[in-house]
């Protein structure tokens, strides 16, 4: 027997669900209305600390500022406080520094420097190809000891790499120690445009591939770097990112999907759990390879190594990584200023977060030299010969 509703039934449901929605939705907006009420309130108790900080400076400061450095100390220092080590502030000149180097574009002499606290110098690692110093004349090693009439044991090292930098186009004067020789050299700065990528075929006819950075144009480089050591039919491939402190997402997503088969390379989650996902296309090089990292090695640098493990692709040599695992977005402010927010966390293939973690690497080396492994050649570097071992290994297991 069939149940019949009369009409005042249909009603009373039509009206408690009418109630059941209204509250549901009141109580949601309530809550959210609330919890924006508490971030105004926050905004407002920063914004009111502030200015009777500002009101107390003013008043009773016996000394002079200037009122632009304490916008600045205090967006810096708002941003620090996030306690994300990733995530930073930076004033007009910062920003143009900084929207230069992610263009792999400097103005400087063109140089890569290690402090020597013995010799109070700074020791030159590496000498950029087109910089002022390469056409200076300046090697690896040597030493500068004075910049315009000032001794670097006077200056520090912040003070002498502040001195060398400067503005395009206006000469610093170096005071040079090459060996035992002393040598004087006033070198123009210009601005240059930097090959993050450097390649070789080193014992064995293995392909060497040094990645400096993953910043703008780095991946048309490695591709580069790549064809020629494979069109030159070497056995095996090294790449080497120590002291690559990482860069662009895309660079080494490019770069990834050269080496790596058909599946995931990376993904991205924000703060609302939305997913971003990076796969890489059919084809690969099918060669041995190894990664050489170190404790210096951060972000796309120490992804770009575990990517390739998990794909089985390459072993990994050097010393464990940091753990970086969040990436970036700036933002500017509209007054030539912006920060670095960290707005993602990033994932491997395999769904692994690099947070506090890191890459260790499968064959364990310390490099066991106090300066830069720039400064050793190559039969003194014993993560490079580690490496070259390894492949070498696997070269003739290959081959069976």
């Amino acid at each position: 027997m069939k149940k019949k509703f009369n009409v005042a039934t249909i009603i009373g449901l039509m009206l408690l669900v009418a109630v059941i929605t209204f509250t549901i939705t009141y109580l949601t907006v309530e809550r959210q209305f609330q919890e924006q009420l508490a971030i105004e309130k926050s905004r407002d108790d920063v914004f009111n600390k502030l200015g009777k900080i500002v009101d107390i400076i003013d008043e009773m400061y016996i000394g002079e500022y200037d009122p632009d450095d304490l916008i600045d100390g205090a967006a810096y220092g708002l941003v620090a406080a996030t306690g994300d080590r990733w995530s930073y502030y930076m004033n007009e000149e910062d920003y143009a520094s900084y929207k230069d180097s992610i263009m792999n574009q400097y103005v400087g002499i063109g140089v890569t420097v290690t402090f020597d606290e013995d010799n109070q110098a700074l020791v030159i690692a590496k000498v950029h190809t087109g910089s002022p110093a390469e056409a200076a004349g300046l090697k690896v090693r040597d030493m500068i000891v004075g910049v315009d009439g000032q001794k670097v044991s006077d200056l520090g090292y912040d003070g002498t790499v502040s001195k060398v930098r400067g503005e395009e186009n206006t000469p610093v004067v170096l005071e040079i120690m090459r060996g035992t020789t002393a040598m004087t050299r006033e070198i123009v700065r210009k601005s240059y445009l930097y090959n993050p990528v450097s390649s070789k075929i080193i014992s064995d006819n293995i392909g060497y591939i040094k990645i400096d950075n993953f910043d703008s144009r780095v991946d048309v480089s490695f591709e580069d770097a790549l064809g020629k050591l494979l069109d030159a039919n070497v056995d095996g491939l090294i790449f080497d990112v120590r002291g690559n402190p990482g860069g662009l997402k895309n660079a080494m997503v490019n770069m990834l999907d050269l080496l790596c088969p058909e599946g995931v390379l990376f993904t991205m989650r924000d703060k609302n759990g939305v997913e971003s996902i990076d796969y890489s296309a059919p084809g690969q090089v099918d060669l041995p390879m190894v990664v050489i990292i170190d404790e210096n090695s951060y972000s796309a640098a120490e992804f770009f190594a575990a990517a390739l493990r998990e794909y089985d692709k390459a072993e990994i040599v050097g010393t464990s990584t940091f753990g970086k695992g969040y990436s970036q977005i700036t933002l500017e402010l509209g007054d030539g200023s912006a920060i670095n927010l960290s707005t993602n966390e990033y994932f491997t293939p395999n769904g692994e977060s690099l947070i506090g973690v890191g890459v260790t690497p499968d064959h364990y080396v310390e490099l066991g030299f106090d300066g830069s492994f720039l400064l050793l050649d190559e039969k003194d570097d014993p993560q490079l010969q580690k490496a070259i071992e390894v492949v070498a290994l696997n070269i003739a297991l290959a081959k069976e």
